[in-house]
């Protein structure tokens, strides 16, 4: 009995780039160098930003310091005052934080539908979605014994009799840091 030859290729030939392939390349790399484009103007719109609020906040600190009357802002001025205090209060708020709170929770059968942030009020509304009425309880309870936030509340709930399963959905208040 003889084996039979075996046939090894070392070096297959290579493969070209097929027009279709050179095409998506072409447009992803076009669509990558836009998408950079933007995310520099909006890093520098941002440095911009806390550029003139810094200025305000110098020029406040002045005006506050001296003893003397200075004149009031300029309708203009004091309206990008606010839009630039409005900016620096949503840069400032510890979204990291807030989100990595929400995902650590040890309820796995409890679903977050909506997260509604209130930065002026520093609170967040949640909508969520849980299997029974211990589930939400034990997910309140893990909220409440987290630091990051501060007078955790349950708003209301409602048991859910169309969907199969029966859950129950319900909404919880919370907010963090020090309250206004």
């Amino acid at each position: 009995m003889k084996a039979a030859r075996l046939h090894l290729d070392f070096a297959p030939q290579t493969r070209r780039i097929s027009a279709r392939g050179a095409a998506m390349l072409l447009v992803s790399g076009v669509i990558f160098a836009a998408g950079a484009l933007r995310l520099g103007m909006m890093v520098a719109d941002t440095a911009e930003q806390a550029d003139r609020l810094a200025t305000l906040e110098a020029r406040r600190a002045s005006v506050a310091g001296s003893t003397s009357r200075a004149k009031p802002l300029e309708p203009g001025e004091a309206a990008r005052a606010k839009v630039v205090s409005k900016l620096s209060q949503g840069l400032t708020t510890p979204w990291a934080d807030l989100l990595e709170t929400l995902e650590s929770a040890p309820i796995q059968s409890v679903a977050l539908l909506s997260v509604e942030p209130s930065v002026a009020k520093k609170s967040i509304r949640l909508t969520a979605e849980a299997r029974n009425p211990q589930e939400m309880l034990g997910y309140l309870d893990a909220l409440q014994k987290d630091p990051r936030l501060s007078s955790v509340v349950l708003v209301s709930h409602q048991v859910q009799a169309q969907t199969p399963g029966s859950p129950v959905r319900f909404q919880v208040q919370a907010g963090w840091g020090v309250a206004p």
